[in-house]
């Protein structure tokens, strides 16, 4: 099994009870070849309609770390940024990933699409892809979505400045069930630099489930149009 496999997985059979207790909880998986690893449950926020917003930052001695990602459990759908600065004065190599409950996808054959955006910042800056990973991968279930920048892959610059290089990639999926869509960033940051990843991915909505939608936002302006309208036609009682 692949790392991002292993790790989703791990991830997964250790927190299934909790998602099923709370089901806007997210989880931030972080690992790096300094010895540092831990998992955060992050609570998500309501942003009307099905989406949910998940922040984490932390601070630690070797690096910081911020992680701001917007989710739709029902699409499904995920996007947002993560930024990494490495505060030593060495290589070091970081494993990170990002797990988002699912909830109420019928299974059935959908489109998927997916992008991203990374920008390194520092002085003889690089980043570069570690052991046989991508940089980025992504599953839905127990489905892998696509991987990005792929082994074996650096993005680097001489004296001070900034690199930035960005992909796009859409398939479709034979999505079968399962309980979270997962990203995970695999890489090695240069010494006192920093990298931020943007992007999103998810499913594609048919074309039938856009005119509905479409269909709906109509119809429901029509109502408001002829409330309002009947409204005005009424006599004011209140005139002396």
């Amino acid at each position: 099994m692949n790392r991002p496999a292993m790790i989703f997985t791990a991830i997964c059979f250790g927190l299934c009870p909790m998602l099923a207790q709370a089901s806007t909880v997210a989880y931030l998986d972080v690992s790096t070849s300094n010895g540092y690893a831990d998992t955060f449950a992050i609570n998500g926020i309501d942003t009307g309609g099905n989406g949910e917003f998940y922040g984490h930052n932390m601070a630690e001695n070797d690096f910081t770390l911020s992680a701001n990602m917007l989710g739709d459990s029902s699409m499904p759908r995920l996007g947002g940024s993560l930024h990494v600065s490495n505060s030593t004065n060495q290589e070091v190599e970081y494993v990170i990933g990002f797990l988002m409950p699912l909830m109420d996808v019928d299974a059935g054959t959908y489109d998927w699409d997916a992008s991203l955006t990374m920008t390194i910042t520092g002085i003889d800056g690089s980043i570069r892809s570690i052991a046989e990973e991508p940089i980025w991968a992504a599953m839905v279930g127990d489905h892998d979505i696509g991987t990005m920048f792929t082994n074996p892959f650096e993005l680097a610059f001489e004296g001070p400045g900034t690199a930035s290089i960005d992909n796009a990639i859409s398939g479709n999926i034979n999505y079968l069930g399962g309980e979270y869509m997962s990203v995970q960033y695999s890489f090695s940051l240069s010494a006192g630099d920093t990298v931020v990843f943007g992007g999103s991915m998810g499913f594609v909505p048919a074309p039938g489930a856009l005119c509905l939608l479409g269909l709906a936002a109509i119809a429901g302006r029509r109502r408001r149009r002829s409330t309002s309208s009947a409204q005005a036609a009424q006599p004011d009682h209140h005139r002396a």
